[in-house]
C-alpha cells in the first residue's frame, strides 16, 4: 500500500517542475532513484572536486529512522503545502492521530510527542 501511495501521490510532486528545485539531489522516493544512484551522484560530486582539490572532505549522516523521529504535527504542516490529495493528507492525519513518538540518545529521553 506504502509503495501505491508513492507512486500515486508522492512521485507526481518530487518530479513536477513547480516543486522540483526544492528536492534538487532527492534519490528517495522518486521513479528512479534508489541508494545507487545517489551513490553514483555522491561519486561524481567527489570526483569533480578532486579536480580542483587536494582532498575533499565527506561528512554521512543516516537518517534511515528520521520518520521515526518527526513530530507529527510539523509532519502534517509541511505535507499541508504540498498539492496532495485531501484524501491523502487526511488518510495519513488520521493514522498519526493519537500515535505518540520520543527521541532517545543514549540515556536521555525526550517527551512523547503526538
Amino acid at each position: 500500500m506504502e509503495k501505491q501511495l508513492v507512486r500515486s501521490f508522492l512521485y507526481p510532486i518530487l518530479s513536477s517542475p513547480e516543486h522540483s528545485y526544492s528536492f534538487p539531489d532527492q534519490s528517495a522516493f522518486r521513479p528512479a532513484g534508489s541508494t545507487t544512484s545517489a551513490l553514483i551522484y555522491l561519486f561524481h560530486q567527489i570526483i569533480t572536486l578532486l579536480q580542483h582539490n587536494e582532498y575533499v572532505h565527506l561528512i554521512a549522516l543516516d537518517f534511515s529512522k528520521a520518520f521515526d523521529t518527526v513530530r507529527h504535527d510539523t509532519l502534517m504542516s509541511k505535507l499541508s503545502t504540498l498539492p496532495v490529495p485531501d484524501c491523502f493528507y487526511n488518510w495519513l492525519a488520521d493514522y498519526l492521530f493519537s500515535r505518540q513518538h520520543q527521541t532517545k540518545v543514549a540515556e536521555n529521553e525526550s517527551i512523547f510527542y503526538q
